[in-house]
């Protein structure tokens, strides 16, 4: 699972309002406080309680998928390499140091 990182501001909004869900407060509450400080959502808009809500819900549900162990599991996957390459390098090499020649003589 590849989740994106938090920003410093998503989690600073997370640990606000865990902070005042902590002290009793109410999401629409804690919506009202951080639009009278002046902090907006991380797309720039006012915050609503349901908004607030979800902040919250999201950050539980990333950390739970992120704690999650899944078994090891082997297999008898094996990797072939092949050189699929029409020539080698050094004939490339030397193809290219001709045409270089021959472009620069008709200069």
């Amino acid at each position: 699972f590849n989740a994106p990182q938090y920003s410093e501001y998503q989690f600073f909004l997370y640990e606000t309002i865990t902070t005042q869900r902590e002290k009793g407060e109410t999401f629409d509450h804690i919506a009202e406080w951080l639009n009278k400080k002046g902090y907006l959502s991380v797309r720039g808009k006012k915050f609503k309680g349901n908004h607030v809500h979800s902040i919250v819900k999201k950050k539980r549900l990333k950390d739970k998928k992120l704690e999650r162990k899944y078994p090891e599991e082997w297999s008898d996957f094996s990797l072939e390499v092949v050189d699929k390459r029409l020539i080698n390098y050094e004939y490339w090499k030397k193809c290219g140091e001709i045409n270089g020649k021959i472009n620069k003589s008709k200069f």
